[in-house]
C-alpha cells in the first residue's frame, strides 16, 4: 500500500520539488493544499496524480479535509508571521483530530520532523538575496569574507524531505547540507568552473549588517525586500544558525547531495541568477 503524503502550500517552488521527488522515487499518493489551485498547471496535476484541496491557511474545515486519509503532512508555507505560526498550528491540530501519525516540520502532539538545510543555493545566486549581481559578475558580502554558508540545492533538500516522508521511523530534528563554503571559496570555484573572474565587494561588518537590517525593519516591517535579504545573510553567516558537523546526510545514502561546484557545472554562467525561476512544475 502506498504512503499518502499531504503537501500544504503546493503552489510554492519547494513544495513542487518535493512532490516531483516523491512521485519519481517513492511509492506514494499525493494530496495538495493551497488557496489558488488555478495557479497549478493542469498537466502537472494529471502527471503526478495530485488531489488538490482548496482553502486559506486559516480555513480549519478545509485543512481538516486536506489531512484526512494522509499518513504524513508536509507543510511548505512561506509567508508572514501569522502564516508561519498560526498557519502551522492549524494543520497540526487537524492531524491530531484526524489521527494523522506524522507532521513535517513541526513536532507537537504527534511524531514530527523538522528539517534544517541552511541557505538554498539557487536563492543565493538569485536577485532575492541581493548578493550576486549577474551584470557585473560581483558578489557583495558582509563580514570578513571568511564566514561560511551552509548551502543546499532545492532538489537535494527536496530529496531528503521525500526520504523522510516515507521513513515511518523518522522523527525529531534532521540537518542536511550540500556544501559549506565562504564567499572566498565560492569565488575560487566559480572562476575554475567558468574560467571567468568573479568580483567581490565588501559592504561592512556583520555588526553593521545587523544595524542596517534593524533600521530598515524599523522603517517599515511590511517592506520585506528592504530588510529580509540582509536578515537571511546575517543569520546564515554569523554562526548562530550553523548546522554544525553532526549532519544526517549519511542516514539516507540514496540521496546524493549537490555541492556548489556541481551546481555551477550544471548551469551556464548567464543562467545561474534565474535558475530558481525554473524550479517546480
Amino acid at each position: 500500500m502506498s504512503t499518502v503524503v499531504g503537501i500544504a502550500g503546493l503552489t510554492g517552488k519547494f513544495a513542487q520539488c518535493v512532490a516531483k521527488e516523491l512521485y519519481a522515487n517513492h511509492n506514494v499518493t499525493l494530496k495538495g493544499f493551497c488557496r489558488s489551485p488555478q495557479k497549478l498547471p493542469q498537466l502537472a496535476m494529471e502527471k503526478y496524480q495530485i488531489e488538490v484541496i482548496q482553502g486559506q491557511f486559516d480555513d480549519e474545515a478545509a485543512v481538516r479535509k486536506f489531512v484526512q486519509g494522509t499518513n504524513i503532512v508536509i507543510c511548505c508555507y512561506f509567508g508572514d508571521p501569522d502564516v508561519m505560526t498560526r498557519g502551522q498550528k492549524i494543520p497540526i491540530d487537524a492531524c491530531v483530530k484526524e489521527g494523522v501519525p506524522r507532521y513535517l516540520p513541526i513536532e507537537q502532539k504527534l511524531a514530527g520532523v523538522h528539517v534544517l538545510v541552511g541557505g538554498l543555493i539557487e536563492t543565493f545566486w538569485s536577485d532575492f538575496f541581493q548578493i550576486f549581481d549577474s551584470h557585473t559578475q560581483t558578489i557583495s558580502y558582509w563580514g570578513t569574507g571568511d564566514e561560511k554558508w551552509d548551502l543546499t540545492t532545492y532538489e537535494t533538500a527536496a530529496a531528503y524531505v521525500a526520504a523522510l516522508a516515507v521513513d515511518k521511523n523518522a522523527s525529531g530534528v534532521f540537518r542536511f547540507r550540500g556544501d559549506y563554503k565562504s564567499v572566498f571559496e565560492i569565488k575560487k570555484i566559480y572562476e575554475e568552473v567558468y574560467q571567468s573572474p568573479l568580483h567581490l565587494k565588501p559592504l561592512g561588518s556583520l555588526g553593521e549588517l545587523y544595524n542596517t537590517v534593524k533600521k530598515e525593519f524599523g522603517k517599515d516591517p511590511n517592506n520585506v525586500m528592504a530588510w529580509a535579504p540582509g536578515c537571511f545573510a546575517y543569520w546564515c553567516t554569523n554562526g548562530v544558525a550553523h548546522l554544525g558537523d553532526k549532519l544526517d546526510n549519511e542516514k539516507y545514502p540514496g540521496v546524493i547531495p549537490n555541492d556548489m561546484e556541481e551546481f555551477l557545472k550544471s548551469h551556464k554562467k548567464e543562467d545561474i541568477a534565474t535558475v530558481d525561476r525554473q524550479l517546480g512544475f
